[in-house]
């Protein structure tokens, strides 16, 4: 293992509560009744555009005209991307103990990502951050894997990547890469296909170099 790749929220960071407060300000907006912060952390995972959709759809359906939606869903996420996030238990002494480059590939655009990492004090431990607009798709399409895997100057068979959602496990599977599912994350339901042998539950005892190659 010559690096491991990231995802964020639901892995890193317990992200979901900002992310539910900016929904409901955009829902408001739009005149529409707010969601819970359980239906936000199930529409999670496939990058914005998509959570906007799927709340408009769980409060009377998603118009024509997207556009305005999704501006003020960025809008009210960036001024509080970090009020109520916080990092997963044990996640720093995790990454502190990794000795191989480290980088993150996520679906959230790369400027909220990237912000988010600076506010956290994460933006140190990584190399490469590739966002759901870094390049002309989003997980589980492979390519923002892969494009993260060659900005190392690795291939995808030198890389372990580390997420919370069956969207992290299509894309490792996609790209041929080793994969490690925090089970403590944002997926609702059993991931088939997943084996034992790549899950674990807290950052506190996981050593992520027993899932390469397991």
């Amino acid at each position: 293992m010559k690096a491991v790749i990231f995802d964020l929220d639901g892995t890193l960071v317990h992200s979901a509560p900002d992310i539910h407060a900016a929904a409901n300000v955009m829902l408001a907006k739009a005149g529409r009744e707010p969601v819970t912060l359980d239906q936000v952390i199930s529409f999670i995972g496939n990058g914005i555009e998509k959570l906007v959709e799927r709340c408009l759809r769980a409060t009377g359906g998603a118009p024509a005209d997207m556009a305005p939606h999704y501006a003020e869903m960025n809008r009210a996420y960036a001024k509080d991307l970090t009020t109520l996030t916080r990092l997963f238990d044990g996640v720093r002494k995790a990454l502190d103990a990794v000795d191989v480059p480290m980088a993150l590939c996520t679906n959230k655009p790369e400027v909220p990502a990237r912000a988010l990492c600076d506010q956290l004090d994460l933006t140190r431990y990584f190399t490469v951050v590739t966002g759901g607009d870094s390049t002309q798709a989003k997980k589980p399409d492979p390519l923002p894997l892969v494009h993260t895997a060659l900005a190392l100057g690795l291939s995808v068979e030198e890389c372990l990547y580390v997420g919370d959602s069956v969207t992290d496990f299509r894309t490792a599977r996609a790209a041929g890469m080793q994969f490690a599912f925090f089970t403590g994350g944002y997926q609702p339901t059993p991931v088939n296909g997943l084996a034992p042998e790549e899950c674990f539950d807290s950052w506190n005892s996981v050593n992520l170099g027993q899932f390469y190659l397991a």
